[in-house]
């Protein structure tokens, strides 16, 4: 992440955002109606309320000063755990002169161990959640004896438990005839359950809440009551001390796990609510070990199985290779609607961040003579695979007679490499066939296997002998020469098989992959295509890459580029953009003036912008807009 203090407006203009976004953060939005309604709900209990109001404002303040990235402050993801510390405290928490020197330490303290963890589990894309609130309570529950001289009381940190266990005795006897069961006691729970995330139990305080949830997303309002009725059907079931079926975690754990897997890490869809309903019963299991466990020491568990549960969950589905179903958020908008709006008008153009870039293997124009699902011998676990052979005006593949290799076109032509990667498996011992006949011993002839990710190999193969120009275990580069085509293994005539598959050995089961940037040529003209699949007798060649596009386009961190401009009244105006790279890794532009930034993504093949914040009525949004897409 890259900080720079200077570009930074003035604290009041920072400050606002900062504190309502570390409010609806909470819920996993950027929305100041849900904000608003929660900082007035938090004041239902006047000490809560306050003491999480005063500590966001003083970790804010305090990201501001020691400079911290701005646009990530401006969402709440790095002040939101101090607000929790803050309402945590004042709940549990008696007033007193102690307090206040005690509320400032933890409000501190959740602002490093956010920045820590961040910086930890967010260079390998994972969030830290709640997790910093936690360990701050912790410590803060811990030591919280040592003070008592000092005039520091407290409650029982326990208060979950005690103050829902008569509710859930009336529960348990409830579940045993679920038809009892009427919607007013069912509307009481969810009320109560939503209230507890901010540690209260109060219909009143729920309702607000869920009137907010409501307006601010449809999709997280739903996966709420849902999340309500697969508690109620577990505590069904198992009971409700099994279930663990207390107000708070159904609201701050099972709620909290439909609203990441099914309304923020993921794109929303079918897949997505199974998934966080999967993720809801395994939470249970974990509420169960994690509170007897916590038993003994004692802590309070709060929402340590919410956080531990995605965090686990979201590594596990970053290390897929690909999905259909189940769509990680690549770019986060903080809003369900608008992350599923967005993906789903954007897949072709943002498919770099679902897929590992795959480039064309060779130069010049080749042709795909069988594509997925072939008539000959793309078929069955083989089916998704290209042959491509070069071919001339006339539709042929060779010159002269074709009755020898070298009369082929493609015969001893390059054959590059699609990625970056590490070859795993080199095979170049097998003769080139005679034309029209196979070797069907040596099925794939020679071939090499590059590993460009888990789970993401490339097998080239009917190689030509004696042409290899790496070796196993070698490193090798976009582009670089790997052999030559041949004709070896089932092959009747030269022409190059290329497969993506899961793993390394050759001839594994081939997995549907598209190539990251190609031109289709028809009639002469060329089509730019982006992470698609070339069809059967479509002829295709490489993006040529362009230095100049990259070294005009791909801005240095702390660049600063300085504009001024005139309207047509003939007024002047200044601004200054500045390059940066946020705690993702995503690069962008920054305009102190108009206080607004355009995301954006460029290689040696081409530039876009992904995304655009703040006004409209500044020399960059023209900008984002002239140079949308260029390549």
């Amino acid at each position: 992440m890259y900080r720079n203090t200077s570009i930074n407006p003035d604290l009041k203009e920072t400050l606002l955002p900062a504190v309502l976004n570390s409010y609806s953060v909470v819920f996993f939005l950027n929305n100041k109606l849900l904000a608003v309604v929660l900082l007035l709900a938090s004041f239902l209990n006047v000490w809560a309320g306050l003491s999480g109001l005063l500590a966001v404002l003083l970790s804010v303040t305090l990201s501001y000063w020691m400079g911290l990235d701005k646009l990530q402050l401006k969402t709440g993801v790095l002040t939101f755990n101090a607000l929790l510390t803050g309402i945590g405290l004042g709940t549990f928490f008696l007033p007193g002169p102690m307090y206040f020197v005690l509320l400032a330490l933890a409000a501190f303290l959740s602002l490093m161990l956010s920045s820590t963890l961040g910086g930890w589990l967010l260079k390998n894309g994972l969030p830290f959640l709640s997790l910093p609130f936690m360990l701050t309570f912790w410590i803060v529950a811990f030591s919280a004896d040592a003070f008592k001289d000092l005039g520091l009381t407290h409650h029982d940190f326990f208060w979950v438990k005690s103050s829902t266990e008569q509710q859930v005795t009336v529960l348990s006897n409830l579940y045993k005839n679920i038809g009892s069961l009427h919607f007013p006691q069912l509307l009481d729970i969810y009320l109560r359950s939503l209230s507890s995330i901010l540690f209260q139990n109060n219909p009143l305080t729920g309702a607000f809440i869920a009137l907010a949830l409501l307006f601010a997303s449809r999709i997280l309002f739903a996966l709420s009551w849902i999340t309500l009725l697969i508690a109620w059907g577990m505590a069904s079931i198992l009971g409700a001390e099994v279930a663990n079926f207390t107000f708070y975690n159904i609201g701050a754990n099972y709620m909290m796990i439909a609203f990441a897997a099914a309304g923020f890490f993921n794109i929303p869809s079918k897949s997505s609510i199974l998934w966080a309903i999967f993720l809801i019963m395994v939470t249970s299991l974990i509420l169960t070990f994690l509170s007897k466990l916590l038993l003994l020491v004692p802590l309070p568990l709060f929402s340590l199985p919410f956080a531990l549960v995605t965090i686990v969950s979201v590594n596990l589905l970053s290390m897929r290779s690909k999905s259909k179903t189940l769509i990680q958020t690549y770019l986060q908008l903080y809003s369900p609607e608008n992350n599923l709006y967005t993906f789903q008008n954007n897949k072709g153009r943002y498919s770099r961040f679902l897929y590992y870039p795959l480039h064309v293997p060779f130069w010049g124009n080749w042709t795909v003579t069988q594509g997925f699902n072939g008539e000959y011998t793309h078929v069955g676990e083989w089916k998704q695979a290209l042959d491509f052979m070069i071919l001339d005006h006339d539709g042929k593949s060779y010159n002269h007679f074709g009755s020898i290799c070298e009369d082929y076109y493609c015969y001893g032509k390059p054959i590059l490499a699609p990625g970056d990667g590490i070859v795993e498996e080199v095979v170049d011992q097998i003769d080139d066939n005679e034309i029209g006949k196979i070797n069907t011993q040596q099925n794939w002839g020679n071939s090499i296997v590059i590993r460009h990710l888990s789970g993401v190999y490339t097998q080239l193969s009917h190689l030509k002998k004696g042409s290899f120009k790496v070796t196993k275990g070698a490193f090798v580069k976009k582009g670089d020469i790997l052999a030559a085509c041949g004709n070896s293994g089932r092959s009747p005539a030269p022409h190059l098989h290329f497969q993506v598959q899961a793993t390394p050995m050759i001839g594994s089961k081939t997995m549907e992959y598209p190539l990251a940037y190609f031109n289709k040529l028809h009639d002469e003209q060329s089509e730019l295509q982006q992470f698609s699949t070339p069809k059967q007798d479509e002829t295709i060649s490489d993006i040529v890459p362009n230095q100049l596009l990259k070294n005009a386009f791909d801005f240095q961190p702390n660049t600063v580029m300085h504009f001024v401009y005139t309207d047509g009244k003939g007024l002047i105006f200044t601004e200054s953009w500045e390059a940066f790279t946020d705690a993702y890794n995503y690069k962008y532009l920054y305009c102190k003036e108009k206080d607004t930034a355009a995301y954006y993504y460029c290689d040696n093949s081409m530039f876009y912008f992904t995304a655009f914040y703040g006004s409209k009525k500044s020399l960059l949004y023209y900008f984002y807009l002239s140079a949308y897409k260029v390549y």
